[in-house]
């Protein structure tokens, strides 16, 4: 007599695809709205049924069994596969824009400049400017850029480009008092962001100066913030020259040394690592990667 392998219910499914991403019942009941002990069971339901083990529980976490590590890459690729029948069943894929996250200044100050060019295949597009990165489980976006390392967990990163960051000022700053060394900086009120008080160490350590112990600091919210801080002639800032390339070539700010530092991070575009990668990402990344190669001067 055959006996049929009992199979999970979608939910249970849908859970341990989850439970695995993260190896955390708390993380994965954030995620579904559960609780932890409600995926705790239905977790305990599937592996009776299937009557072997798909977790084993350490200090950490969770960890999965050699049963249980090959069953959610089966799982989880299924899932996807099924996500997108039903999607392209239901005729949303060419309808749905393209939607892209990315930080404020990068948005702003590089992305949208650049949008002269940007690909015709991608017309109905959504850009979102969020404070921190996108959570693509949760924001339903498509893709965004990152900064960082290039090393986010269940995620793909294409390398943009470095970070380097200079000094710059308002022109009317210079003629109030002049900068001719580097240690000339801290005669002036130095403006900073609060999420990046490492820029002016990496310059100063760059240009071999000791940071003043009391130096005269504006912290504002964001680097966008110290730029405009920087145009209204408010003090020096150490900026991304990509960020201001408008207002470098229009005189609103200047460079006094082309001493540049390199930042603690370089930007990625970022995508789920999914086998269905939609024409519509593919063709924003080709856009990209080819804009930064055209722009060789400025990148």
């Amino acid at each position: 007599m055959k006996v049929s392998t009992p199979t999970p219910s979608l939910n249970h499914l849908r859970s341990f695809q989850v439970i695995g991403k993260h190896l955390s019942l708390a993380l994965a009941a954030e995620e579904l709205h559960l609780t932890a002990s409600a995926l705790s069971h239905q977790l305990g339901q599937m592996e009776e049924r299937l009557g072997t083990k798909l977790f084993t529980r350490n200090g950490r976490g969770l960890r999965f069994t050699d049963v249980g590590r090959k069953l959610h890459a089966q799982v989880d690729e299924s899932l996807s596969q099924l996500g997108l029948a039903l999607r392209e069943a239901a005729g949303q894929l060419e309808d749905k824009p393209l939607v892209v996250s990315a930080l404020h200044t990068f948005a702003s100050r590089w992305l949208l400049p650049r949008f002269t060019s940007f690909p015709t295949q991608v017309a109905n597009t959504e850009i979102r400017v969020s404070r921190v990165d996108a959570n693509f489980d949760r924001d339903n976006v498509d893709c965004a850029v990152f900064y960082g390392d290039g090393q986010w967990r269940g995620l793909s990163a294409d390398f943009l480009r470095d970070e380097y960051l200079v000094l710059v000022c308002a022109p009317a700053v210079l003629v109030q008092r002049r900068l001719e060394r580097y240690e000339d900086v801290h005669g002036h009120q130095l403006l900073e962001a609060k999420p990046r008080p490492q820029d002016w160490e990496l310059w100063l350590q760059k240009a071999g100066v000791t940071l003043d112990p009391m130096p005269r600091l504006l912290t504002l919210e964001s680097r966008n913030l110290v730029i405009e801080a920087a145009e209204a002639g408010l003090g020096l800032a150490v900026v991304d020259p990509e960020m201001v390339v408008k207002e470098l070539d229009n005189g609103r700010l200047v460079q006094p040394w082309p001493l540049a530092a390199k930042g603690p991070g370089s930007y990625y575009l970022v995508y789920p690592e999914k086998p269905e990668l939609s024409g519509k990402v593919l063709a924003f990344r080709d856009w990209l990667l080819g804009e930064l190669t055209r722009r060789t001067g400025r990148t």
